[in-house]
């Protein structure tokens, strides 16, 4: 008996959804809430259909016309729902749909339609009616391929066909010319059609977890693309990249590559992935002006050599290198200055003991920066003053051959002029002077005019000198974090390529007003200072600022029009002493902080 009340139950859980079931989700209260607001969310209910009521929506049925007449007078202003928004934003997700039916050609309006998590294995020609549509997401479905009247969308912005079992895509994928995302990731794709080449607004291109042998030429037309995701496929050739001036972050780890790929040119590159290829060796002419790079993986490959062009890198903060077959690390990465995490191992390196190879990062260049000063201390005895200190100051041929001047961590009070001139003379690119008790800096050292990467970390500083904004007119980094600055001087606007500021551990009450003249701005780093307010309007006049990091001071008030900065990528205001928005908001991603202060805006 309980074996078959057990069945009973169990037929009772799976039994399987009706038509009427289906349409009876789509009550008159729902009906009325997308009419009102042009939206219409169906997600995780179940489904195996799409209610009928759905392709009609936006049209009166024959009762609503026969009682528009008796409503007309009486049914509040709010409620007066054939006034409002026609259908633009469907979201079907999470469901168990297999077919779409083709009277989705009536929603004429409909800018977004979600669909992913189903169980579509094909979509229907009429789909290519929805003119209007900027959104569709068709993600972990069945879809073999696209309709050819897919193709016909040409307002068609974002893209997401991510788990799908697609094969090929048609050519006339080129005249999807405005999108600017496209995910194809884990389908079964072979080959890319040149005409990919026409979609010169993508941004976002995701390829990874396919089959994919070659990228054609054409995909460096992609002039607006800024990540490149081809990674876990079969790729043996890249085209060169050089014509990719905005890309950031390219991926192409777990491939068949055979060489290092021509990426010289890409100056705006600041993440390269190609783990688990076949690469030999690291070409030196193909680091050229792909100086913002922070992040080079290339563990699991075959190369022999790290070469000293290496050194060229100087934003770099990861390397990885382990499982290949290098012998010898050289002393050029002992100087990198920003390098935070060097992996090594895995090889068998001969010039470094394996014990402080597995103490990590921070053991390995400091072994290698006393190697340096040792040798450099030996070889030019005979040339300097007799002084203990002598061997803490870079060579000049050094600072020639790396365009590095750095004296991090040696508790200097003063600069001596000598090494001043030397590092003008060698035109260095990248001053960092950071652990040390420096209070001033020299006028002497205004004539390195040549300084892109200025980090003056963890000193004694209370002021600094007019001269910078005056003479280090090509700077474009400046970290002067962990001292006890409280103004800057007024000469900073005057750096019209500063891109990065990094005032934080300070103690500044205000952001320097200086501040809001260097317009190309992207990155405004000031957490853990006394800053008592956000000025709104000051802050509209940095058009680039992507990231603003006011954590930890004493803002008292956001106001809410910090909302209408919506360039922002990143945002962070945790730590201090106001009320709202809460920690539970904070928690939230840069983008709904935003949205939830522009919705405090007074009306």
């Amino acid at each position: 008996m309980s074996g078959i009340r057990k069945k009973a139950n169990h037929l009772a859980v799976f039994k399987r959804r009706t038509k009427d079931e289906d349409n009876d989700e789509l009550s008159r209260s729902v009906i009325l809430g997308a009419r009102k607001t042009g939206r219409l969310n169906l997600s995780s209910k179940g489904l195996s259909t799409v209610p009928d009521r759905i392709w009609s929506i936006n049209e009166l049925t024959e009762e609503e016309l026969r009682d528009l007449h008796f409503e007309l007078d009486y049914e509040p202003e709010e409620e007066r729902w054939w006034e409002q928004e026609p259908l633009k934003m469907l979201d079907l997700s999470f469901n168990s749909l297999t077919v779409i039916n083709e009277k989705i050609q009536f929603l004429t309006e409909l800018s977004t339609l979600d669909l992913h998590n189903n169980l579509l294995e094909e979509l229907p020609p009429e789909i290519g009616s929805l003119r209007e549509l900027r959104k569709i997401n068709l993600s972990d479905n069945k879809l073999q391929n696209l309709p050819g009247q897919f193709y016909m969308l040409e307002e068609l912005c974002e893209l997401y066909l991510k788990n799908n079992q697609i094969s090929s895509l048609e050519a006339e994928i080129g005249n999807l010319v405005m999108l600017t995302h496209l995910d194809i990731s884990y389908n079964s794709l072979g080959e890319l059609p040149i005409g990919m080449g026409y979609l010169v607004r993508l941004e976002t291109l995701n390829l990874c977890h396919n089959m994919i042998k070659e990228l054609p030429p054409d995909v460096t037309s992609m002039r607006s693309l800024k990540t490149l995701d081809v990674s876990f496929n079969q790729l043996e050739t890249i085209p060169p990249l050089g014509e990719l001036r905005k890309v950031e972050r390219i991926m192409f780890q777990s491939n068949n590559l055979q060489e290092f790929p021509d990426i010289s040119g890409c100056s705006a590159l600041t993440v390269l992935h190609l783990d688990n290829n076949n690469i030999p060796e690291i070409d030196p002419q193909r680091l050229e002006a792909v100086g913002h790079l922070k992040k080079l993986t290339l563990q699991g490959n075959k190369i022999e050599v790290i070469p000293e062009e290496i050194i060229k890198l100087i934003n770099l903060e990861v390397f990885d290198l382990s499982h290949n077959n290098i012998s010898l690390i050289p002393f050029c990465i002992g100087i990198l200055p920003n390098l935070k995490q060097f992996i090594i191992e895995g090889n068998n390196i001969k010039n470094v003991r394996a014990d402080i190879i597995r103490c990590g990062t921070s053991r390995i260049l400091t072994h290698i920066r006393q190697t340096v000063v040792n040798t450099t201390s030996i070889n030019t005895r005979e040339s300097l003053q007799p002084s203990a200190s002598n061997s803490v100051y870079p060579d000049k041929y050094v600072m020639k051959n790396t365009k590095l001047f750095s004296l991090t961590g040696q508790n200097l009070l003063e600069l001596p002029e000598e090494v001043l001139e030397d590092a003008a003379e060698a035109s260095v690119v990248t001053i960092d002077l950071s652990r040390n008790k420096l209070s001033g800096l020299p006028d002497k050292m205004s004539a390195i005019a040549t300084v892109i990467d200025l980090k003056l970390i963890s000193n004694h500083f209370a002021s600094l000198p007019e001269w910078i904004g005056e003479k280090y007119k090509c700077l474009q980094v400046l970290d002067i974090s962990k001292n006890y600055l409280q103004s800057l001087p007024s000469s900073i606007g005057c750096l019209k390529y500063l891109r990065d500021i990094d005032l934080s551990f300070n103690r500044f009450t205000e952001l320097p007003e200086a501040i809001y003249d260097v317009v190309s701005l992207e990155s405004l780093i000031a957490n853990d200072n006394l800053i008592v307010k956000i000025d709104v309007p000051l802050l509209e006049k940095l058009k680039r600022l992507a990231v603003l990091n006011l954590s930890n001071n004493n803002i008292a008030h956001v106001p809410p029009e910090l909302g209408n900065l919506k360039n922002l990528r990143n945002l962070l205001l945790s730590g201090n002493c106001f009320k709202y928005p809460r920690q539970a908001i904070l928690m939230k991603d840069t983008e709904e902080i935003l949205s939830y202060l522009r919705n405090l805006i007074p009306q």
